[in-house]
């Protein structure tokens, strides 16, 4: 790859890694497999960055290489069922969180405290789903991806993203 397209490469991660990292994160619902997500997307992206079209749009190329990876990850490891004995999750240690966002300086405490509660109970609610049906409600719902682009991004019909969406919310009510 020439200089040049790496140039262009880090200066699109670097300017879209946030938003990279909050559909990692939604995704898997932690912060590790959420990096390690994002890893291995961007080792993907960048191998095969010089067949990139930049008119494609990077945040939703990676995006789909993400999806297709994790989904790849949930199809294996539904196979095994895991079990860590040395790293137990505890759901309410704020290490397992995984936003990134910048905190209003304007909000009194009790505001950010029920903001950081609504996401808790958001990503509790996501990590519910099936992988399937999570990786529309963060494409679509969350990230603002049309129909016809998270279609692409999951590699199914428009139909499959509709109905998957429409059986989600449904959940998640």
């Amino acid at each position: 790859m020439s200089e040049k397209k790496a140039e262009e490469f880090e200066r699109l991660v670097q300017a879209h890694q946030t938003t990279l990292y909050r559909i990692a994160y939604r995704l898997t619902g932690n912060r590790d497999d959420a990096e390690d997500l994002l890893t291995e997307a961007l080792t993907e992206a960048w191998s095969a960055f010089d067949r990139f079209q930049t008119e494609d749009g990077f945040v939703r190329w990676v995006a789909t290489i993400m999806t297709h990876t994790f989904l790849d990850w949930k199809r294996k490891a539904s196979r095994i069922d895991w079990v860590s004995l040395d790293n137990p999750m505890n759901e309410d240690d704020e290490e397992n969180e995984g936003s990134w966002d910048i905190a209003d300086e304007n909000a009194d405490p009790e505001t950010m405290a029920e903001r950081k509660q609504f996401w808790r109970d958001a990503q509790r609610a996501l990590d519910d789903l099936p992988s399937e049906f999570r990786a529309v409600v963060v494409l679509v719902d969350m990230e603002g991806l049309s129909y016809e682009e998270a279609a692409q991004a999951l590699g199914c019909p428009i139909g499959t993203v509709r109905s998957r969406l429409h059986r989600a919310r449904a959940m998640l009510r």
